[in-house]
């Protein structure tokens, strides 16, 4: 099992998934009887997944996650020259339920709600800071949304995970040669992205202006720190929290974060094709970006309903 271990993490798992598929596999050993699985057959993973439909009420979702770690498991015995052919291969489970499309946006409809939001957000309370009134407060606040709004552009303009926008350090960001470079992740690449022409505004003001009134608080290099001293990763989280809040009140169609990176990872396909969207999205497999070619292909039928009706 350790060699399927090791399997797993070249492949770029979490601890946490080794953790699962190693638990499934070895549910699966127990079941089968038998420690050698050289000759498990294709009727054999059938009769096992029956076998958790019908003894252990599994629903069609767990079934598909045993199979998926079952699926692994194979594929490392093939890469150590154990067996030639996959059981699981060709196996799907009907009733999983598929991703959910979100509403998708086109680059101009992000480059709009992000400009609604600093009209509303961030230069409103500006002007409230530059009022006189309770000042310490509405700077703080101006602070914050100009922080928030910073925040925002990454998710628009290089459609980064939240992950990757509360791991960002100073030195990630290179002002001169207008780049952010994305830092890997279990499950992610490097990658060096360029920055938006309005974006390096925001982010020489923020870097510049704002971000030095917060170092006084907490001394490191993480880009977006918390308005105020605490715990900087909960303030984070609760600054998207915000960010989320303040984005639905804005635009109807907005769920979350995620749904803007498909926005992103869809127009990127279209326009530059696979390849270079996985790389800017920064995954490792292409089937990866590929999970996001049926937002494009309802823009193609969109296309072809819109210039070809007939």
């Amino acid at each position: 099992m350790e060699d399927f271990k090791n399997f797993l993490r070249q492949q770029g798992k979490s601890p946490v998934t080794i953790k699962e598929y190693t638990r499934q596999v070895n549910l699966f050993i127990s079941w089968y009887g038998d420690q050698d699985t050289i000759n498990v057959q294709k009727k054999d993973i059938l009769n096992y997944l029956s076998y958790l439909k019908h003894c252990k009420n599994h629903q069609a979702v767990s079934s598909n996650h045993a199979l998926i770690a079952l699926r692994h498991y194979f594929d490392s015995l093939i890469g150590q020259g154990i067996i030639c052919l996959n059981p699981t291969a060709l196996i799907k489970l009907r009733g999983v339920k598929k991703r959910r499309l979100h509403y998708i946006y086109n680059p101009e409809e992000l480059t709009e709600l992000a400009d609604n939001y600093y009209q509303l957000y961030v230069k409103t309370a500006r002007e409230k800071a530059l009022s006189g009134i309770r000042p310490t407060l509405y700077k703080e606040s101006y602070h914050a949304q100009t922080r928030n709004h910073a925040m925002l552009l990454f998710f628009i303009h290089q459609g980064l995970t939240t992950r990757e926008v509360l791991h960002l350090q100073t030195e990630d960001i290179d002002l001169h040669k207008a780049t952010v470079t994305v830092q890997t992740t279990t499950r992610g690449r490097d990658r060096t992205l360029p920055l938006h022409a309005t974006q390096t505004g925001m982010l020489i003001h923020y870097i510049n202006e704002v971000r030095p009134l917060l170092t006084n608080k907490t001394q490191n290099d993480t880009l977006f720190l918390p308005v105020r001293q605490g715990n900087g990763e909960k303030h984070a989280a609760r600054a998207l929290i915000q960010l989320t809040t303040a984005l639905k009140r804005i635009d109807r169609h907005f769920a979350t974060f995620a749904q803007i990176r498909a926005s992103i990872i869809t127009y990127w396909i279209k326009t530059y094709g696979l390849r270079k969207a996985q790389y800017m999205a920064g995954h490792k497999s292409i089937v990866s970006t590929e999970e996001y070619l049926p937002n494009h292909i309802e823009d193609l039928a969109d296309d072809i309903t819109k210039f070809n009706p007939f």
